[in-house]
């Protein structure tokens, strides 16, 4: 994000819902503060209804309430040049939203080409062909609004909040930078220099980071998982202008790109007016990802991969491959943890914190577009705690939710914070955009919200122990450790040398 620790989106994304219960699980939103409507100077703009229709209208694809208990829906539409668009009328206030999520996160690059997806984060507040520098900001702090945006693996999204009549000044606005960016120097060295040196401040400098960057190239070599999102020291240096034009060119297109609207607006007439100023956005993104097989990350490791980097506190992560990445997963897994939190003890991270075993610990599922979503169980051990107790723990505890059945106690917890989690999220336009956003990108399922109350309702103790048998079962998972220095051998060294057994 501009100005923001973009290294933390993939960990919050991941495991928010789990630690929370939220269907915003992949929430990279911070929340944002805005002036007082009275007080603002809004510039005129025409009405909504008085957009004149360019080409075929929108086709209306369907609509659906955004989460259970609320009366607002979400309404879908396509636009011939492919862009999907969601418009969520809301009149109880008069701030609006527009977000995009585009499929052009990190897993798009190749290896040696590197931190485009990143770069673009920071280039797309720049120069467009027909506006010069600053535009941007100028114009949307003009209305009084506020943007951002944020990279990982997976996606790049954009979003902004602003007061509702100024939708058709942030339309046009939008529009601009995503048909008529403009690559030119010396603003793509400016934003190239800003990137290496958020890249040296928040990897180079950074111990843990850097330790993370070798882990990955090992355990995730030969996927577009094996750099960071922020890129490589070399391939962020030598990105070209070409490079950037190529990347722009193939995935900033309209089919790759699903557009939220929402505010106090009628649905058809914001149909009909992104449709005026993003009917001339062409381009078609032909390339397809790259299936990984789910043990991808187990290749050649064995069960343990463990080597020392200069840290302070050692971190740990066993992972277990999985093929699926529905809702029915994600439920199963927040009902295995809301069991394995049902102790008189406390929570299992707080058991394992009061036996002084772990600093920390997270149980999460990981997401990824289109790709295979394991399970993680991550945790940090102090120079005098060992990983061995904590894995028998952890392994105790699965096999107490495989003994014991689902409690209705279990289900209304669920529902309860499920239900609370939802009118949370109909409080806040940004946070229904949200949750629109992360169903149609990550879930494949417009109207998966209502579904999740339904599978935690029909889940059965049988069936859980089957999900657990299926993904969590003590011979499944890999172990990897990133422990304190002459504990084991380097990171360096250890890819080193793996460097030298695959040649």
């Amino acid at each position: 994000m501009r100005n923001l620790d973009i290294q933390q989106t993939r960990k919050k994304m991941t495991y928010y819902f789990i630690k929370n219960y939220s269907l915003a699980l992949f929430s990279i939103i911070p929340s944002i503060t805005f002036a007082s409507p009275v007080a603002l100077d809004l510039p005129k703009t025409k009405e909504v209804s008085s957009v004149q229709k360019t080409n075929a209208d929108p086709k209306f694809i369907q609509s659906a309430p955004i989460i259970p208990g609320s009366s607002i829906h979400a309404y879908q539409y396509s636009l011939e040049n492919g862009l999907k668009l969601i418009v969520i009328p809301d009149n109880r206030n008069p701030i609006a939203t527009i977000q995009f999520i585009l499929d052009a996160g990190s897993n798009r690059e190749q290896k040696g080409i590197t931190g485009l997806a990143h770069f673009f984060e920071h280039m797309m507040f720049r120069k467009t062909k027909d506006h010069p520098e600053g535009n941007y900001d100028r114009t949307i702090n003009s209305v009084g609004g506020s943007g951002n945006a944020g990279t990982s693996d997976a996606f790049v999204t954009f979003y902004t909040t602003f007061p509702g009549p100024a939708l058709e000044t942030m339309l046009k606005l939008e529009a601009d930078r995503f048909t008529k960016l403009d690559l030119a120097e010396p603003y793509f060295s400016i934003e190239k220099g800003a990137v290496i040196s958020e890249r040296k401040l928040r990897v180079e400098n950074d111990p843990l980071q850097r330790s993370n960057e070798f882990i990955r190239s090992i355990t995730e070599r030969g996927t577009t998982m094996e750099w960071l999102t922020i890129g490589s020291k070399k391939d962020v240096e030598e990105m070209s202008i070409d490079a950037a034009k190529s990347f722009y060119e193939k995935y900033y297109t309209p089919d790759n790109t699903i557009m939220i609207v929402g505010g106090p607006f009628d649905q058809k007439n914001v149909a009909q007016m992104v449709q005026k100023y993003f009917s001339s956005w062409h381009g078609k993104a032909t390339d397809q990802h790259a299936k990984y097989p789910a043990d991808y990350y187990t290749r050649d490791l064995g069960k343990k991969f463990i080597c020392s980097a200069p840290i302070f506190n050692k971190r740990f992560r066993m992972v277990y491959p999985a093929a699926n990445g529905n809702l029915k997963e994600l439920i199963y897994s927040i009902v295995f943890q809301a069991m394995l939190d049902d102790n008189p003890n406390g929570t299992f991270e707080r058991r394992l914190v009061k036996d002084k075993l772990v600093t920390d610990f997270n149980f999460y599922k990981t997401y990824w577009q289109d790709q295979n979503n394991p399970f993680v169980v991550s945790f940090s051990l102090t120079k005098d705690q060992n990983y061995e107790p904590v894995v028998q723990f952890w392994q105790k505890g699965v096999q107490e939710v495989l003994n014991k059945p689902i409690s209705e106690k279990i289900k209304r917890q669920i529902l309860k914070q499920l239900a609370v989690s939802n009118a949370d999220t109909a409080e806040r336009m940004t946070a229904l955009a949200n949750t629109v956003l992360d169903n149609n990108f990550f879930l494949k399922d417009f109207n998966a919200s209502g579904q999740a109350e339904k599978i935690v309702k029909s889940i059965t103790t049988e069936n859980l122990r089957q999900w657990i048998n299926e993904n969590i079962s003590p011979q499944k998972y890999y172990l990897t450790g990133i422990v304190t220095p002459k504990e084991a051998p380097t990171c360096s060294d250890m890819y080193a040398e793996f460097q030298k057994s695959i040649r």
